[in-house]
């Protein structure tokens, strides 16, 4: 996000207290926007020739606040197509069997804007077209293995980075039983994470029995069943008509691109996966209120 590498990002804040993030239970940091924004104000007056130090005690002291400013606007403002040609350095590197180059790929592309922007705008088209490579012989199966895992790699450490560690979790994500397609409805429970909702992510293929104990042992408001494919409507369906008959207090909504209108009484989130979040975190303050 920044272009600091991480060693930098330690030593700035142990040597100079540019930032002094938070931490979830589990030792993560946890960096808001302006944090964000005065280390790339930290970074830019380093690359123009300052010392470290001295950049740092501007940046603490605010006399280059309208640059920490700058940088807030210009990182805030970076939702911006993500350049076609990276999204062919990452099947490219898929293709090849490139892990080097893949990881590399997902670097460049998580650097071009915030988490919901990169993945709805980059991240879920070059998903969709590795599968079409692989379906046309073009990216070999163990291509395409690598190359999302390298993804859900990445997904799961913004999830656990996004902190919110709670003994009780107030919504539940997964996918209902035999459904294996994973990957959005981690980046959705990692999004909702991000505005400071308590999530517990379930994974995917989880029983309706697991899904009733997940309920009953969380106390938690909301369990959201993501349908990735129109088969998992069925399964999606018995899992939600199981929670509205036994835990009626609990909201079922469901999300994805085959979740809508999935069945009376559950609520269909937006298919945008930002949009969603916003809406589910409106019902729950709603709801407190």
């Amino acid at each position: 996000m920044t272009g600091i590498k991480e060693s930098s990002l330690r030593a700035w804040e142990r040597r100079y207290g540019v930032v002094n993030p938070s931490r979830t239970e589990a030792g993560y940091r946890l960096y808001d926007d302006q944090a964000i924004s005065a280390l790339v104000a930290m970074r830019q007056l380093v690359d123009s020739g300052w010392a470290p130090a001295e950049a740092a005690r501007s940046v603490r002291s605010g006399v280059v606040s309208r640059s920490v400013e700058g940088a807030r606007a210009r990182w805030q403002g970076r939702e911006q197509p993500v350049p076609r040609a990276q999204l062919q350095r990452f099947l490219s590197a898929a293709a090849s069997m490139d892990s080097a180059g893949i990881e590399a790929s997902l670097d460049q592309a998580f650097a071009l804007g915030s988490f919901e922007h990169v993945v709805e705008s980059w991240l879920f088209p070059a998903l969709e077209a590795l599968g079409e490579g692989w379906a046309r012989g073009e990216i070999d199966v163990a291509g395409e293995h690598a190359a999302s895992h390298a993804v859900h790699r990445r997904l799961a450490a913004a999830y656990d980075a996004a902190g919110r560690h709670a003994k009780r979790s107030s919504v539940l994500v997964g996918l209902p039983p035999s459904s294996t397609h994973q990957l959005g409805a981690l980046t959705f429970a990692t999004a909702l994470r991000r505005r400071g909702v308590s999530v517990l992510y379930l994974g995917a293929d989880v029983p309706t029995s697991s899904w009733q104990a997940a309920v009953d042992r969380q106390g938690s408001d909301v369990a959201v069943l993501a349908v990735a494919t129109a088969e998992d409507r069925a399964n999606a369906s018995a899992v939600a008509e199981h929670l509205l008959a036994h835990t009626p207090r609990v909201l079922v909504a469901s999300g994805g691109s085959h979740g809508a209108d999935l069945m009376p009484g559950v609520l269909s989130l937006a298919e945008s996966i930002s949009e969603a979040a916003v809406q589910l975190e409106q019902v729950l303050e709603s709801a407190r209120n």
